[in-house]
């Protein structure tokens, strides 16, 4: 457990570093990531307003968003390295959240 906190931070540390590196190329990687291990999995639709109405909740900062992010992928087992994460956490935020 301690083990996945300290992960969390250095992914939303990481996050924090690139947020005003987000680049079209970061945002379309997420779109392609998130489709491929993320949008099948979940019973629920994951359309805009499912995003929308997470905004405020638990995800409340760019670095909230990666956190969440980072403990799918974990509790998913996917096998995505820390510039994966990021990318999937931009597309979310530049697609649905908007949080600066």
């Amino acid at each position: 457990m301690k083990r996945i906190a300290m992960m969390s931070l250095g992914l939303a540390a990481l996050f924090m570093g690139t947020a005003a590196q987000a680049s079209p190329e970061m945002i379309a990687k997420g779109d392609k990531l998130h489709a491929e291990k993320c949008a099948a999995c979940h019973k629920a639709p994951h359309d805009a307003k499912f995003y929308e109405s997470r905004v405020g909740k638990k995800i409340q900062s760019k670095a909230s968003l990666t956190t969440m992010v980072s403990s799918c992928a974990n509790h998913f087992n996917i096998d995505w390295f820390d510039d994966d994460v990021a990318a999937v956490s931009e597309y979310l935020n530049a697609k649905y959240y908007k949080l600066k």
